[in-house]
């Protein structure tokens, strides 16, 4: 369980959010159902994605759903995602991916400068990895844990 805050601590009455709030709750109810759809909001939760309140809120916005509009695909049928989340098309994980777009577009965040941040930081962990391999010297973490001995 996440120890920070909650990236989307509430639902804010805005126009645009709360068309984006209205969109997720059926993306929920009909990607998962009504009882999957209030477990996936749990696991949101655990993992700090939105905070209890948030799920309370949902929780209201799923019972407001139509038949029509609960449970129309099965969650593990691919999910088609748009840049920045497309590499996770066609995954298990797709759905929850979705959910997470859902949630940064309600939080007013941009969920594709925090992608490319972290492509970014990848790219630099790549390169300092590959640089020291190129290095005669190893890593301090590499020669500590080579020079211990084992203990039997």
């Amino acid at each position: 369980m996440s120890r920070s805050k909650p990236y989307l601590e509430t639902l804010e009455r805005s126009a645009g959010r709360t068309d984006a709030t209205i969109r997720w709750a059926r993306f929920l109810g009909e990607t998962f159902g009504t009882t999957g759809a209030l477990n996936c909001l749990r696991y949101y939760e655990d993992l700090g994605w939105i905070s209890p309140l948030v799920r309370e809120q949902m929780t209201s916005y799923l019972r407001g759903l139509s038949l029509g509009e609960i449970h129309n695909k099965r969650y593990d049928e691919p999910t088609s995602l748009e840049y920045p989340l497309e590499s996770l098309s066609g995954t298990l994980f797709s759905a929850h991916a979705q959910s997470l777009e859902y949630i940064a577009t309600i939080r007013g965040d941009d969920l594709e400068e925090h992608v490319m941040i972290a492509r970014m930081a990848e790219r630099r962990v790549e390169r300092r990895i590959d640089d020291q391999e190129e290095s005669d010297e190893p890593d301090e973490m590499v020669s500590v844990i080579r020079d211990e001995s084992p203990s039997y």
